[in-house]
């Protein structure tokens, strides 16, 4: 099985956001907002995972990061991960952001430290996702980027 990683395009967004609605995450407002998709596709050209970024200026808020679940445990979550870190430190990206209800852990794993919501700098507390999307008991968490760090 090959899998190959690309930047989505547009017409991809519905397939991404039924993954994500499939995976229990939020997916209503992808196609009205400026996210930085990557995907992951199987043998078929199928997306079989997804990571995105919404980018403010030098904050950047992790979003919709999926894996189909008849292909977890392959490595597809960390490649994507990895290319997303790539990408927004290359974007002038310093600082990521995230909410989770369910991969404190590993995220926590991946250099991100646990703060509380208030925290959070006034361009992503102004998100969708985070004042509308994720349900308030969202555990909010931050990274600093660096060149030399994944």
């Amino acid at each position: 099985m090959n899998i190959a990683y690309r930047m989505a395009d547009k017409a991809e967004l519905p397939v991404i956001a039924d993954l994500l609605t499939k995976n229990k995450l939020p997916a209503s407002d992808i196609t009205d907002i400026p996210v930085n998709f990557f995907i992951a596709t199987d043998d078929n050209n199928r997306v079989i995972g997804s990571i995105g970024v919404e980018q403010f200026e030098t904050d950047g808020l992790l979003r919709s990061f999926a894996v189909d679940e008849s292909y977890r445990d392959l490595k597809i979550g960390s490649s994507l991960f990895d290319r997303l870190i790539d990408y927004s430190i290359q974007s002038g990206i310093t600082s990521l952001h995230l909410l989770t209800t369910t991969a404190k852990n590993y995220f926590a794993a991946r250099g991100f430290a646990v703060l509380q919501r208030e925290e959070a700098p006034a361009s992503i507390q102004a998100t969708t996702e985070f004042s509308f999307l994720c349900p308030s008991s969202s555990t909010y968490m931050n990274r600093v980027l660096t060149n030399s760090t994944k």
